[in-house]
């Protein structure tokens, strides 16, 4: 999928919303993703492309791995 396609879609999606709440939600985060620095957009992209290639670890390993190294904070 090309990025207009992705647009269009997006469009249509938050066309469709009717919960306000939701749509200032959508706003914040487009707001928010827009004032990161270019290095912190690649960090996010490259992370979003690992986990959608499944080179992401599952949330329990990682709290696995947190508690075994941070054990006197899970008592």
């Amino acid at each position: 999928m090309n990025i207009q396609t992705s647009k269009i879609e997006l469009a249509k999606v938050i066309l469709d919303i009717e919960n306000p709440k939701l749509i200032e939600e959508i706003i914040q985060l487009i707001q928010k993703k827009s004032t990161l620095t270019e290095k912190q957009k690649l960090a996010i992209d490259e992370a979003i492309h690992s986990l959608e290639n499944k080179k992401g670890f599952s949330h329990n390993l990682v709290m696995e791995e947190t508690r075994n190294r941070y054990s006197k904070y899970f008592k």
